[in-house]
């Protein structure tokens, strides 16, 4: 595995950060800090990168603008998982292997006593509905394999998915009782994303089955059951 050189491999982001035109292949990213700032019209901007089969550890991503970017895969330790905390995203297509990295909606706990959470969950809710009206879309997820984590806001109208694997659930649908009689849910990873959509306020989730799992033809017939009994939406 590569290691970037100098302070390339240890970035560290300001108001006005901006990272163009990269493309990176095989390398171990280390030690980056990409931390949001006070002034989400000000916030790091990643736009036009592209990442094969890289690694990640000990870095921190939040509330950062991704646009553009294409990742092919992408690993964190089991100990030491790659959270992304609260970021927007334009156009960013995430296929192949995942494993170990989580997609949050809002920034940490540490953001709500100085007011940063809220302004940020408000301007990155202006970002889906610029999105929206523009036509455009946030995530393509449809060539991921592997065990994304995914928490995110961003609304499931604008994520492109694989039907197969990746089916959407609204709030509504989360509330109520019916899924938790579908065999095995409940104590599974789909099942905490649906008790975590429950009291998220969020309006819906993508309900991800792993490709790469042994039990991958498990997880796709629970995916099923629930849209056949309306607990899901249907493709």
């Amino acid at each position: 595995m590569k290691q970037l050189p100098g302070s390339t491999g240890a970035l560290r982001s300001g108001p006005g950060t901006r990272i163009e035109g990269r493309e990176l292949e095989g390398y171990e990213l280390f030690g980056g800090q990409v931390r949001a700032v006070e002034d989400p019209a000000q916030r790091p901007v990643f736009r036009n990168i592209t990442l094969h089969g890289c690694t990640v550890r000990d870095c921190i991503l939040e509330g950062a603008l991704l646009e553009d970017v294409l990742i092919d895969g992408m690993t964190a330790p089991e100990d030491d998982h790659m959270r992304v905390f609260g970021c927007v995203y334009r156009r960013v297509v995430l296929r192949g292997h995942f494993a170990n990295i989580t997609l949050l909606p809002t920034l940490g706990v540490w953001a709500v006593a100085s007011g940063l959470k809220a302004l940020y969950q408000r301007a990155n809710g202006e970002q889906w509905v610029e999105l929206i009206c523009d036509g455009d879309w946030a995530l393509d997820i449809s060539g991921l394999n592997g065990s994304l984590d995914f928490r995110s806001a961003v609304p499931a109208r604008l994520v492109r998915r694989d039907p197969e694997t990746q089916i959407v659930m609204t709030a509504e649908q989360a509330a109520r009782a019916d899924w938790r009689s579908v065999p095995g849910l409940q104590r599974s990873l789909l099942g905490v994303h649906i008790n975590l959509l429950q009291g998220s306020g969020y309006r819906d989730t993508i309900l991800i089955a792993d490709k790469s799992a042994p039990d991958r033809a498990r997880q796709v017939a629970m995916l099923r059951q629930l849209q056949r009994m309306g607990a899901a939406q249907p493709d």
